[in-house]
């Protein structure tokens, strides 16, 4: 790929002939980036643009170019593509639009497209696309005038629109090197992201997604990458569109949203959810050390800026470090002898009575960043445009001073006041140190190098691994309700109640008998699909005389099922304990989805849900029990007793196992799962397949 990035020689085919104003001319805006490799344009008609000769065809250029720049109508560009390939060219960025992105015409001739190039071997970037910039090189492929930067960061972006790159100011802050993938027809973010792996001028990815097709091999790609170089996404296009399915409360409660969130999670990426944060968050990997611990100092002018960096400590997971022992020896003698210190450290009063406020800031930074009780700091500075009060404005100098280099732990600067614009574009140059507008944003800042830290000391997973041949027969019902879906999951691992399907009050009665009462009685038809809602369900039948009336009363309701091997009158052992719901989806980009959270008839209620892809480990799933709000009412709340953990763990285990071991599992649903401190059981089941 680093033919697309850094080409010895490029053809451009579809240059326009006018130049200037609205003229958006591939060839003008190369030149003016400053690229110094080999240009060679084609165009049927013109025999010279801007000084560059043209030739008429493909076949005419004096050598085979390292890229083809393709920006000709959309019915022309499969002849010009055969051409370039004729001629030996493999790497293509194809800037027109109307493919895939436009209709079905269009989608037709984007699959003859990178079948061709598949044919000889070739790659093509877009169609659709802005293509490619890499500022080391001076070379670009954008129809924009951008200003390549005299010293390129190492920053890559990879896009599924040429927007952030064009405004990389108010998306990702300056970059080295940018892709806009367009449709993606053939080159895609894995393929980007090898690349980005050796690149030795990259550091730091940014991503924006807008959708995915093959979400396990992105993973297994960005979980990798993201060990040496941070991955940072902002994923767009986020809604509720894809939770419309009613068939199982897992069905209801999982949108794209929050299973694209669990893949990050799961990986290990930073996921951001705007533009600012997207920027903010870029800036701190950077120019930042690692922040290896949660324990934060804060320097601070003022009281309040200190209660408000406390509060952001709380939202980011991050805690207030001890006061070190340097402060209290060589800061505090300094101040009003009423002035104790504490962290946060308020520097006011000290730096006014010495009249040398930077200079006690410094000291005070200083001793935190010494530490080893400390792993990040945060220091609130005012930055008041007025003359008179440049004593206290920060400089690259004061910052040089720190010798931040020698602690490497992170710095972030809070400006607050007048000139903050002014004092942030100082103090960009000055390495280790990282400036935001706000407290929040500082914080945040941190809080994304301490969770990136935690992600990357865990072990590389292999969970995104195809899915192992199915170990069973897939039932041939499209929906299994019921003691058919209860034996089914009993045979995968899953322990269930023991229950009978009946037909007859007879039978009812002789399974009630068998069971031991209390016993629960339910309707199993596909007309009751959330049985409780439709009065299907009825509990504590603790005598004879209670099932032959409960039978009475749901008897009539399976009078319009139509009859089937599942459809009767369910009795089962009633269990008391905790309720759960455990689910399965599959999800179009990830596959098959582990749900857990809070159970029973309130679960949408409630809304205490947490995600994960399968499969999973134990440890995982005791991780993704203990994110739970619920969570404490399983380890023994005010004195109860706690329920069997790691039976649950284990039937979450084996029920993300059936998930990959059945591609055509769609839903899943065991709601409730009653837990006691003696195990769990799946007491109500739903499957629905694809």
């Amino acid at each position: 790929m680093e033919q697309v990035f850094a080409p010895q020689a490029v053809v451009l085919v579809g240059v326009s002939r006018r130049t200037g104003v609205g003229a958006y001319n591939g060839l003008e805006m190369l030149v003016r980036y400053g690229y110094q490799g080999r240009i060679y344009v084609v165009h049927p008609q013109a025999e010279e643009i801007l000084g560059h000769p043209v030739y008429p065809r493909v076949e005419d250029l004096p050598e085979v170019p390292d890229l083809a720049v393709i920006a000709v109508g959309r019915d022309l560009v499969l002849g010009v593509v055969e051409e370039c390939l004729a001629k030996g060219i493999r790497w293509f960025v194809i800037i027109t639009q109307g493919f895939a992105d436009a209709d079905v015409q269009g989608k037709q001739l984007q699959d003859r497209l990178v079948a061709a190039a598949r044919r000889h071997h070739a790659h093509i970037i877009g169609p659709n696309t802005m293509g490619v910039i890499n500022a080391a090189a001076h070379f670009t492929t954008a129809f924009v005038d951008l200003t390549c930067p005299a010293d390129p960061p190492p920053v890559a972006l990879v896009a599924q629109s040429g927007a952030p790159q064009v405004g990389a100011e108010s998306f990702t802050g300056p970059l080295g090197k940018a892709v806009d993938l367009g449709n993606a027809a053939d080159v895609g973010f894995p393929e980007v992201l090898a690349y980005l792996e050796q690149d030795p001028q990259t550091r730091v990815i940014a991503l924006h997604i807008e959708g995915l097709t093959d979400g396990r091999r992105f993973l297994t790609t960005a979980a990798r990458v993201n060990r040496g170089k941070p991955i940072v996404i902002l994923k767009t296009g986020v809604s509720q569109a894809g939770a419309k399915a009613a068939l199982s409360h897992t069905g209801s409660l999982v949108g794209q949203d929050q299973v694209f969130t669990a893949a990050c999670r799961r990986a290990g990426l930073t996921r951001v959810h705007s533009a600012q944060d997207l920027q903010d968050t870029i800036l701190a990997f950077r120019k930042l050390p690692p922040m290896r611990g949660p324990r934060v100092g804060i320097a601070t002018p003022s009281g309040a800026l200190g209660i408000i960096a406390l509060d952001a400590l709380s939202r980011e997971g991050l805690e207030v470090g001890p006061l070190p022992e340097a402060i209290v020896r060589d800061v505090e003698p300094q101040g009003p002898y009423w002035h104790a210190l504490h962290n946060p450290v308020d520097l006011w009063p000290i730096g006014m009575l010495t009249g040398d406020f930077l200079r006690i800031a410094g000291q005070t930074i200083t001793a935190f960043l010494a530490d080893d009780h400390i792993d990040g700091v945060v220091c609130m500075l005012p930055a008041i445009g007025s003359p008179l009060h440049r004593n206290i404005l920060a400089t690259p100098e004061f910052l040089a001073g720190l010798n931040l280099d020698r602690y490497q732990k992170p710095l972030v600067v809070a400006l607050y006041g007048d000139a903050r614009e002014t004092v942030r574009r100082a103090l960009e140059a000055a390495p280790g140190v990282a400036c935001y507008f706000s407290v929040e944003q500082a914080v945040h800042a941190l809080g994304q190098l301490h969770r990136y830290h935690q992600a990357v000391c865990q072990p590389l997973e292999s969970w995104w691994e195809p899915a192992p041949a199915n170990p069973g027969r897939t039932p041939a019902a499209p929906i299994l309700l019921g003691q058919e879906a209860l034996d089914f999951l009993a045979g995968q691992g899953i322990p269930t109640v023991p229950g009978r399907l009946t037909h007859t009050l007879e039978a009812a009665l002789a399974a009630a008998t068998d069971l031991g009462f209390p016993v629960v009685l339910k309707v199993v038809s596909p007309d009751y699909v959330h049985k409780t809602d439709q009065g299907g369900v009825i509990l504590n039948l603790w005598d004879e005389a209670a099932v032959t009336a409960a039978c009475r009363r749901l008897q009539p309701l399976l009078a319009t099922a139509p009859p089937g091997a599942n459809t009767g009158l369910l009795v089962q052992k009633q269990l008391t304990g905790r309720e759960l719901l455990l689910g399965l989806k599959h999800d179009a980009t990830f596959g098959p989805v582990l749900v857990c959270g809070y159970g029973g008839t309130y679960t949408e209620l409630w809304q205490d849900t947490a995600q994960t892809l399968a499969p999973l480990t134990a440890a995982q799933a005791h991780d993704l029990l203990a994110s739970l709000r619920s969570y404490p009412l399983l380890t023994g709340y005010r004195g109860e007793e706690a329920v069997d953990l790691k039976a649950i763990c284990q039937a979450m285990v084996n029920l993300a196992q059936i998930g990959m071991a059945f591609p055509r599992l769609r839903e899943l649903d065991l709601n409730p799962l009653i837990a006691t401190p003696q195990g769990c059981w799946a007491v109500d089941a739903r499957l629905v397949w694809g």
